[in-house]
């Protein structure tokens, strides 16, 4: 039995030794070991009360739980430069809202798997993601990760790749291979062999195919009004595959809102050329900097750590759909369905002014309509009165 002296003396010597120690005795906490050893649970509580020190004092250390939440701005910045090396400059508003993706991502993955997974740190995951970013084909991913043998038990196929797709998550917020705990009800990106770089280029290709005759996006053509005036829901999503993605059945319009993640990323070749610089010309589209009721509406989508206010400050930019090459069929898909959808309720009709030529018309009608109703009303009422007060 391990104690509490023995337990300072090794962390005092090798921090990264709580991490270690830390999950073997959980692997050993689950197993039917409880029972036979009352003082197990008193010894792993003390290792996870001091690998939380160790988060703190060693705040920019990497071989640490991926499951620690809040992750040390120190440590996010380290992440970054692993990620996406030294010249991507790591601010905290840019990774604020990232940094929770991957917190969320790390747990969805680990509920999925457990302690079966073939990873446990951040070290883990950015030694990872320096191979896939180096362009090695899965296949050799996988064996590295086999061979690396970080967990106390040989990891199996499942768990090994389920810490290649995590990573692969984590690079690029794409919503690459299936867990468990998060089914996202569509196809799943399955990424099954050559580099991660060709099955991105491969996913977000150009598409073209849509017929773009007479699309002009006008000033009307934004997220407030497809609420206000088409009914459209709009589903904030994290996933940057199902950007701009339309939903018929229930007329809802995914919008990926990781605006700063993406300002971040400009100088990067980590997606394809040209892909997020047209990802952020979309959404100063779709949030026209300065437009009052397009803040008020996305400041009552979540609270304020779940939204990423530099979405209302994108530069205004003139959009035209030839320009679009990765978003094109979306963007029309998206606003023929505005163009087509007829308001269905008084205030959908008062606020759709996209044909003022037709709305001052309409509403002087139904204005009229109302006068002279008014009138007839009070017209019968004085007649009323008149007949029983003579």
């Amino acid at each position: 039995m391990l104690c509490g002296c023995a337990v300072t003396r090794a962390y005092a010597r090798t921090p990264v030794l709580i991490t270690l120690a830390e999950q073997r005795l959980e692997d050993k906490y689950k197993s039917a070991t409880l029972n036979r050893d009352p003082a197990l649970p008193r010894v792993l509580e003390y290792f996870l009360m001091m690998n939380t020190i160790h988060s703190h004092a060693y705040s920019d250390s990497l071989d640490v739980t991926f499951l620690e939440s809040p992750i040390p701005s120190e440590r996010q910045e380290k992440i970054v430069t692993q990620f996406w090396g030294s010249t991507h400059t790591y601010k905290i508003p840019c990774f604020r809202l990232y940094f929770q993706y991957y917190t969320e991502q790390c747990r969805i993955v680990y509920q999925s798997h457990g302690t079966n997974l073939a990873i446990r740190t951040h070290r883990h995951i950015a030694e990872l993601a320096s191979r896939i970013q180096a362009g090695i084909p899965r296949s050799e991913v996988y064996e590295f990760v086999e061979k690396a043998q970080w967990a106390s038990a040989p990891a199996s196929i499942d768990s090994i790749n389920a810490s290649i797709d995590l990573t692969a998550r984590l690079l690029y917020m794409l919503d690459i291979g299936e867990f468990r705990n998060g089914h996202s009800g569509r196809n799943p990106l399955l990424w099954v062999q050559g580099s991660l770089q060709e099955f991105v280029q491969e996913k977000l290709t150009e598409a073209n195919s849509e017929p773009e005759d007479g699309i002009r996006f006008e000033k009307s053509f934004n997220l407030i009004r497809m609420v206000g005036i088409a009914g459209f829901n709009v589903e904030l999503t994290s996933n940057l595959s199902d950007h701009l993605r339309f939903r018929d059945s229930d007329k809802t319009v995914k919008i990926f809102h990781h605006a700063s993640f993406l300002e971040a990323h400009k100088q990067t070749s980590a997606y394809p050329p040209g892909l997020v610089d047209e990802t952020l010309a979309t959404l100063a589209l779709l949030f026209p900097k300065g437009d009052k009721e397009t803040e008020r509406w996305y400041k009552k989508q979540g609270n304020a750590e779940e939204l990423d206010k530099s979405i209302l400050r994108r530069p205004k930019t003139v959009l035209g759909i030839k320009e679009c090459r990765y978003w094109h069929d979306r963007l029309v898909i998206l606003k023929t369905e505005f163009d087509e959808s007829r308001p269905s309720t008084m205030t959908q009709w008062w606020n759709d002014r996209r044909d003022v030529s037709q709305w001052y018309p309409l509403w002087v009608a139904i204005s009229l309509t109302v006068l002279f109703g008014l009138v007839q009303s009070i017209e019968g009422a004085l007649q009323v009165y008149k007949a029983f007060n003579p």
